[in-house]
Formats: C-alpha cells, structure tokens, sequence
C-alpha cells in the first residue's frame, strides 16, 4: 500500500513544516525514499490524484510546488 503512504505524504508535507525540515536530514532522496516507503513513480501518481481534485489555479499551483521541490531533494 505504498502509494497510500505517498499520497498521506504528499497531504501532510504541505502543511508540516516538520516533515519537510525532517526530509532534509536524508543524504539522497534514495534513501529519503525507503524511510517513507514508496517510490518516486508512486509520488508523481499521489501528485497527479491530488491535481485533478483541485477546483483552483492556486489549488494546483500547490502541488505543482511540490512536485518541484520533491525533483530538486
């Protein structure tokens, strides 16, 4: 159920400053990805349930954000 656990990830890392400081600490997103248990394919499919959700520019704009920050870790 991995992709449950990305799309949990994906809700709460918008809103927990916590969880985004603690993504940090990883030495490579590899090994940031095992902690969370789920892979990238997985993120880019939570991402993409959550933009077609969004009823906003704003909304999407959001996730977009994430999605950035999630290539660039």
């Amino acid at each position: 159920m991995a992709l449950g656990k990305a799309i949990k990830f994906v809700k709460q890392i918008g809103v927990d400053n916590e969880l985004r400081k603690s993504c940090y600490k990883y030495n490579s997103k590899e090994e940031l990805l095992k902690k969370l248990d789920f892979n990238e394919g997985e993120f880019e499919d939570a991402i993409n349930m959550e933009l077609v959700k969004c009823q906003t520019y704003e909304q999407a704009e959001r996730f977009q954000q994430l999605k950035m920050w999630f290539l660039i870790l």
